[in-house]
């Protein structure tokens, strides 16, 4: 946790932005599943069906699951997102742009290997230009986008 006395900073975001799923959307999940099952069974792939009736079962148990409400609290020792804190010297660079419901997105370039963007969405709250400020004195802006595996989540609805 960051010393109370250096947040500048502090909202909650959902962890995902979470979409009501139809029932349709469920029918078709399961009816690609299936059909895959079956053309693995067919082509005697027996691993592939496995991995198939597992990745379906997981996205229908995850599509009904509520975001969680993540902490965010920035200082001038780094960013805290729920309870990982970034340093600034883990940070590259920071972009703040607006979302298709037009609300502003934190962007963050990490040092991770794996999804090294973070999309946090700021708080109507928070003034962006204040944000934005402040969070030039300890890392760079370049624009970004958000990253692949987001956008592709996104337009498949989940």
């Amino acid at each position: 946790m960051l010393h109370n006395e250096t947040i500048a900073f502090a909202w909650s975001t959902p962890e995902y932005e979470f979409k009501q799923k139809r029932k349709d959307w469920y029918w078709i999940v399961g009816a690609v599943a299936v059909g895959l099952i079956i053309l693995a069974i067919i082509l005697q792939n027996y691993l592939f069906a496995f991995l198939i009736a597992i990745a379906a079962f997981l996205m229908i148990t995850l599509a009904a699951k509520e975001p969680l409400s993540l902490p965010i609290e920035i200082s001038e020792h780094g960013i805290q997102v729920y309870k990982e804190t970034y340093t600034y010297d883990s940070l590259f660079n920071f972009w703040i742009t607006y979302d298709k419901n037009n609300e502003p997105i934190l962007l963050l370039l990490t040092d991770r290997r794996i999804s090294p963007i973070i999309s946090l969405t700021i708080d109507e709250d928070i003034d962006v230009m204040e944000l934005r400020e402040y969070l030039l004195n300890f890392i760079d802006e370049q624009e970004m986008k958000e990253s692949l595996t987001d956008r592709i989540i996104d337009k498949i609805g989940f």
